[in-house]
């Protein structure tokens, strides 16, 4: 009798272990995410931090910094990102990288700058990875002035043509507040697939372009310092609409 009831348990394990194998394992869902970059390039050439380019009036000029906020970027009302910190010297080409799926954004919207809608915001307030916090918004938010910082463009510049180096000049655009905010439109969106799940957008900002926009031109020599104070309007103004406009598909 003993005999029998150890082969029954034997027999019971051997069709649970049957049943176990059978089951069907669930495959984890793959989610896409969609990462847009910005390369900065000088007409034709990529432009690097601390390279000397020659401006359309002879200077040379070397771009130092490079810092913008992307936000409320959406197809309609489909938000795709709140707010991107786009810091070439110390996260490179990178804007953002979401999940999403292309076929949701065949176009973005949004605004080179930060949303009134959140300028104004307690930046401490925010989700520690969000890039309005303050730990990572850091020197892009104004103490002084409540809100933040949009812009940032700094260069030395050697503005005399003598075949001496000496990039004694010093440009400082800090471009913020309300009044300056900056529509941006990427219609016609075509995201290439770069990996399993991984689509791109690449964008490029041509600094000569920032310089030399039509007739809306920036001479470095005169015009060289904005921090968006009383004064400062008409030269505030032209530097992010270029900057806006030198914002291209790659």
């Amino acid at each position: 009798m003993y005999s029998k009831f150890i082969v029954y348990i034997i027999l019971a394990i051997a069709v649970l272990s049957s049943c176990k194998d059978d089951q069907v394992t669930e495959p984890i869902p793959v989610v896409d995410y969609l990462k847009v970059t910005m390369q900065p390039t000088f007409g034709t050439n990529e432009l690097l931090l601390d390279q000397t380019f020659t401006t359309a009036e002879g200077y040379l000029v070397q771009f130092t910094d490079l810092k913008c906020y992307f936000t409320s970027m959406k197809n309609s009302s489909n938000e795709l990102c709140q707010a991107a910190l786009y810091d070439y010297r110390e996260t490179g080409t990178l804007v953002f990288s979401k999940p999403g799926k292309p076929t949701d954004y065949a176009s973005l919207n949004g605004f080179v700058g930060v949303d009134i809608l959140y300028n104004h915001e307690d930046p401490s307030a925010f989700a520690n990875d969000n890039p309005l916090n303050i730990a990572i918004a850091n020197d892009m938010h104004w103490d002084w002035n409540p809100g933040y910082i949009f812009l940032k463009v700094e260069a030395k510049v050697d503005t005399i043509a003598n075949g001496i180096d000496n990039f004694d000049h010093f440009v400082i655009f800090h471009i913020g507040t309300d009044a300056f905010n900056q529509t941006l439109s990427l219609p016609a969106i075509t995201w290439t697939a770069s990996g399993t799940g991984l689509y791109s957008l690449p964008l490029k900002l041509d600094m000569q372009k920032f310089l030399q926009n039509g007739l809306q031109t920036i001479d470095l020599k005169s015009e060289y310092s904005s921090h968006s104070s009383a004064g400062q309007e008409v030269l505030s103004m032209k530097v992010i609409q270029n900057f806006k406009d030198a914002i291209s598909f790659y």
